[in-house]
C-alpha cells in the first residue's frame, strides 16, 4: 500500500517516527513535506497529500499538523477527498467503517506519536462498510456540483 503523507512545522518533531512506523507495517510512504521546523502553510502539504490520493498514486494519506483539523479542511476542498480529523482509537476506526475516508490527519499538539501511530494503524487496518454506502454517495453527488 503506498501512503501519501505531509505535516507543517507542528508535526515535524513527529514526522520521521510516523513515517518509520508506517513502513513496518508494509507500506510505502510518499513524503510530501515539510522538511524543516520553519513555520509553513499548512494547505501547500494538505494538497500535496490529497493530490496523490486523488489521483490514485497514493492509496491513502496521513496529515498531520497542530489540531488536525486546518489540513482536513484543505484536504477535503479536492476532489474525491474524505478527510477526516482523529482523535481516538474509537474516531480512527469509524472514519474509515462509515465515512470511507481516505485521508487520516490528527493533532501533533494534542496526541503523541504512539497514539496517532496506532490510531493510523486502527484507520489503515480497518474496512469500510458497505451499509453506508449511500450516504457516502451523497457526499460524492455534491462534489460534483
Amino acid at each position: 500500500m503506498k501512503i501519501a503523507f505531509g505535516c507543517d512545522h507542528a508535526g515535524i518533531k513527529i514526522k520521521e517516527q510516523i513515517i518509520k512506523f508506517v513502513e513496518s507495517l508494509g507500506c510505502q510512504v510518499i513524503d510530501c513535506g515539510t522538511f524543516s521546523e520553519q513555520s509553513c502553510d499548512y494547505p501547500d502539504f494538505a494538497f500535496k497529500v490529497a493530490d496523490f490520493v486523488s489521483k490514485k498514486t497514493a492509496d491513502k494519506g496521513i496529515l498531520i499538523c497542530g489540531t488536525g483539523i486546518g489540513m482536513s479542511i484543505a484536504a477535503n476542498k479536492v476532489k474525491g477527498i474524505r478527510a477526516a480529523v482523529c482523535w481516538n482509537k474509537e474516531t480512527a476506526a469509524l472514519i474509515a467503517q462509515h465515512n470511507n475516508a481516505n485521508i487520516i490527519c490528527a493533532g501533533a499538539r494534542f496526541a503523541s506519536a504512539d497514539e496517532i501511530c496506532s490510531w493510523i494503524k486502527i484507520f489503515l487496518e480497518t474496512k469500510f462498510e458497505e451499509r453506508h454506502l449511500k450516504r457516502i454517495n451523497k457526499i460524492t453527488e455534491i462534489e460534483q456540483k
